[in-house]
């Protein structure tokens, strides 16, 4: 199964689909445009996160977290293990701690196929950097409670098709919004982590047989 982690080490290094990819899960507006297309201003926030895999009874998984609820913001939500991008640090760095911290997945247990394409997140003023990570087995999993209140470990194969994929309008603060997401769970799969996953199955999608 190292040939998805042989070709992600190649193509992880050419171009990427960006937010063409990336907006495919993203919410928008009614009248069509999207709520992530904006240039991030000077001085926002980093934050970096991983897309983590292991292999397990003929297939990959991923490793998401369900934020817990006393986090200050997307409380309850799913999301990749990931979190601010600390001073002096780059972000495969942070990547790789915050995922030893949130999921005890040690930095040793990881090989980082590459990066996918940043984010940013207006409502937090936050830019992402995702970083893709392969691990050689299923790991033993160890949330910190103090940010983690769940993990989920959804197979590839569920992201990459469309049949889990869904689309409601919903009222988000003051505003009407199509959210597409994925319905694997009772908690939707959105937002920032479903546009990173969208340029991820993407790429993936891309794989020649």
């Amino acid at each position: 199964m190292r040939d998805l982690e042989q070709y992600l080490t190649k193509r992880l290094k050419e171009p990427l689909p960006g937010f063409e990819a990336q907006s495919k899960m993203g919410p928008y507006r009614t009248d069509g445009s999207f709520t992530h297309r904006v240039e991030p201003p000077k001085g926002c926030r980093t934050n970096a996160v991983m897309v983590l895999l292991y292999p397990y009874e003929g297939t990959h998984h991923l490793v998401l977290t369900i934020r817990s609820s006393k986090m200050p913001s997307h409380a309850g939500e799913i999301s990749c293990p990931g979190g601010g991008i600390n001073q002096g640090e780059t972000p495969v760095e942070a990547a790789l701690r915050e995922t030893r911290e949130e999921v005890g997945v040690p930095e040793s247990d990881i090989r980082i196929a590459g990066r996918l394409s940043r984010l940013y997140i207006p409502v937090t003023n936050n830019i992402i950097y995702p970083h893709v990570g392969f691990i050689s087995e299923k790991p033993e999993l160890r949330p910190d409670p103090r940010e983690v209140s769940g993990i989920l470990t959804p197979k590839l194969p569920d992201i990459i098709t469309d049949k889990h994929r869904r689309q409601e309008l919903w009222q988000l603060g003051e505003n009407e919004l199509y959210v597409p997401f994925w319905s694997l769970y009772d908690i939707p799969l959105w937002g920032a982590t479903a546009m990173i996953l969208s340029e991820f199955a993407e790429i993936v999608k891309q794989k020649p047989e």
